[in-house]
Parts: structure tokens; C-alpha cells; sequence
């Protein structure tokens, strides 16, 4: 699946993700230096509360996303991109490591 074309929607906020394997966790995603930062509020044993969980370039949708062991061992960035639903709707998808859907958490 490609990226998503750039709607450049306000993203800026909370969202709520299931992330496979865990409970709903939260993020906030935020725009700095250029890019949408999705950090963790509520993590989990890979990646924990306060670590980014991806990034991407809003112009093209294209980014990385974190990965990490339990424990938050050996965490690295996958090529991954932004996939943009709807305003209240995102997808990321981690290049050959599956996808999280998110929701705005109003």
C-alpha cells in the first residue's frame, strides 16, 4: 500500500492505537523540525511512555516508526509511512511489521 497523499490535515492532539499484542495505548502527535512526532503517553514493554513511536515527513506521508525488544532493548527506526483515513482516522504501517490504527481522542 502506498502513502497517503498529503492533506496535510491538523493532526496535532491525541489519538488512541491498538497496538498488536498490547492494550489501546495513547499518543500525542505534535509537529516539530518539519515533521509529525508521535510520542507515546501510555507505552507498553517495547516502547515505553515517553519514547516516539514514529515520524513522518507530512509532505509525503513517508516516515519511520520504533521497534524494540521488551524491555525496550536494542529500540531502532523501520521505514514505515502515514496513511490518512480521515481527520479522525490515521493508519501507520511499519514496512513488513504490520500497521496500527488510530482514532482521535477527543
Amino acid at each position: 500500500m502506498k502513502p497517503s497523499p498529503p492533506l496535510q490535515p491538523q493532526l496535532v492532539g491525541e489519538w488512541i492505537g491498538k497496538y498488536h499484542g498490547h492494550f489501546e495505548e495513547v499518543i500525542r502527535i505534535d509537529l516539530n523540525d518539519g515533521k509529525w512526532i508521535a510520542t507515546k503517553i501510555t507505552g507498553d514493554e517495547n516502547v515505553p511512555a515517553g519514547e516516539i513511536t514514529w515520524r513522518v515527513d507530512p509532505t509525503t506521508c513517508i516516515g519511520e516508526g520504533q521497534i524494540a525488544g521488551q524491555g525496550f532493548l536494542k529500540p531502532s527506526f523501520v521505514p514505515g509511512h502515514l496513511e490518512i483515513l480521515s481527520s479522525s482516522r490515521i493508519i501507520f504501517h511499519w514496512e513488513e511489521l504490520g500497521q496500527v490504527e488510530y482514532r482521535r481522542d477527543d
